[in-house]
């Protein structure tokens, strides 16, 4: 990777919008979400927490939820709390952590909607935090800025290259997992166990329907919260972050015996009525209680390291479509310049794959146009004056949800971003619009190596010249443009 550094519209659907963000907070804890071969993939993958700096003193608390890098209260979307835990407040901390930034503004806040509404599969259900920063470790996210607001249609996608651009340089570099061992989760959130400060944030999920809490505390405690989980759930699945801990804060649990500490956890409701300021204190008794089962409260914890990217090869696909879920994209390149398809296909992301419901693609009640960009970097070949790169886009459909869509596609381009002085766009120049058909909808762009030479003031016009070169091979030599520093850019192409 090239990384600078690591570390509902209508007014019939008014009524169902606005009852989404008005139900009580329990019924926001919908049914597991189903734990998938792909998500099993993710976890396997996760990379367990080791402490890299020496032993040190834990104080007796942590709130990084006062830190300006976290972001001011989620009020959750339908069923998005997965990735409103995982990229709306721990990507988004972390991204502010790692520039120095902070969280107050929507420039400098990531989209968990963006991320929600790419594997959501068009309705309102729920996902696995993994899925999110997967996602943010292959494609990126976009900012609230970039992304916008879903007003009250829930399932938008955005458009505009530039914005994909920008979220391709939010990347997740590592996705965290963690032993059962309470000092270990408080020396994360102390110094990530690197000795930075502050320190990281955790997620984790727990059952919240039935779960009871005591609104008044006013024990010992160092952070000052009054709100106590006093009983775990027994349905309904629900994600939440961990932002701190506070070793004062005493519990006291149905057989009269008193614990002492708790993890200070945030949840996505707004600043609902049984918590204080969104917040409340978890005991840590929960966690050490073997007789407390995973899926009531997952001792499976996840955090992640996160990184700047700078992408290099990028696609652009310009197309009009009315059911995205129809469509997958494939990327490939190859040398040989008599290919008509690609050997390989390259599934960019695990989004925008028979994904997001029958929908235009820019969601329900949306426009069909859109404009995608998706990273070629790790799989682009560097460009050899010898030879000629034929770069292929797929355009795949099939099929997928209960509607058979229709449209075409407008341009596609790869934008070579290497360059020192300026990028280079290379043009698909078949007939366009293509109206995409069933299957592959292959298109082809050559990359050819292009000079600049220095030029005096004479005027160049623009054309093309035949030539042969000095091994008596024909040449086609072009004059594209003169730029003000007196530079001509050639362009050409040998037949051997």
């Amino acid at each position: 990777m090239h990384a600078k550094r690591h570390i509902l519209l209508t007014a019939v659907l008014l009524p169902l919008s606005v009852a989404a963000q008005l139900l009580p907070p329990h019924r926001l804890a919908g049914p597991k979400p189903k734990m998938t071969p792909a998500v099993k993939q993710i976890r396997r993958q996760r990379t367990p927490f080791r402490v890299e700096a020496g032993e040190v003193q834990l104080p007796t608390s942590v709130d990084n939820s006062r830190e300006r890098f976290f972001p001011p209260l989620i009020n959750q979307t339908g069923g998005s709390c997965a990735q409103a835990a995982g990229i709306g407040y721990m990507f988004t901390y972390e991204i502010n952590r790692l520039l120095g930034t902070a969280a107050d503004t929507p420039a400098n806040r990531m989209s968990y909607l963006f991320i929600w509404n790419l594997i959501n599969e068009g309705e309102d259900q729920g996902s696995f935090v993994e899925q999110g920063l997967q996602i943010a470790k292959s494609f990126g996210v976009m900012t609230e800025e970039d992304y916008g607001t879903p007003g009250l249609t829930i399932y938008k996608w955005a458009t505009g290259y530039e914005r994909y651009l920008r979220a391709m340089h939010f990347r997740a570099a590592e996705i965290l997992t963690f032993e059962d061992s309470i000092p270990l989760l408080k020396r994360y959130l102390f110094d990530a166990g690197r000795g930075e400060q502050p320190g990281g944030l955790l997620t984790f999920s727990i059952e919240s329907t039935g779960w009871d809490f005591q609104t008044d505390y006013d024990g010992p405690s160092a952070t000052g919260y009054h709100a106590l989980l006093t009983r775990l759930g027994n349905d309904g699945a629900h994600a939440l972050t961990i932002v701190g801990y506070d070793d004062l804060v005493e519990y006291t649990d149905t057989a009269g015996t008193r614990h002492r500490g708790a993890f200070i956890v945030c949840n996505s409701w707004g600043d609902y009525y049984y918590h204080d300021r969104g917040r409340f204190y978890l005991p840590y008794d929960f966690f050490r209680d073997k007789s407390v089962a995973n899926m009531t409260l997952s001792n499976s914890l996840n955090a992640v390291r996160v990184m700047t990217y700078d992408p290099q090869l990028i696609f652009r696909v310009a197309l009009d479509y009315t059911s995205r879920d129809d469509l997958q994209f494939g990327m490939s390149h190859s040398t040989d310049r008599m290919a008509q398809q690609p050997r390989v296909a390259y599934h960019i992301a695990p989004i925008m794959n028979h994904q997001g419901g029958d929908f235009n693609m820019q969601g329900q009640f949306r426009l069909s146009e859109i404009e995608l960009a998706m990273d070629y970097t790790p799989y682009a070949r560097p460009l050899d004056d010898s030879e000629l790169q034929l770069y292929f886009c797929g355009v795949i459909t099939m099929m997928h949800g209960l509607k058979k869509g229709n449209g075409e596609v407008r341009a596609v381009d790869v934008i070579d971003l290497r360059p020192a002085d300026g990028p280079l766009t290379y043009s698909y120049h078949g007939p366009l619009p293509a109206a995409i058909g069933p299957g592959t909808n292959s298109f082809a762009i050559p990359l050819r190596p292009l000079y600049r030479l220095p030029a005096s003031r004479t005027p160049w016009n623009t054309g093309l010249l035949r030539l042969r070169t000095t091994q008596n091979h024909p040449a086609k030599l072009k004059v594209e443009s003169t730029d003000v520093a007196n530079q001509v850019h050639l362009r050409y192409t040998v037949r051997k």
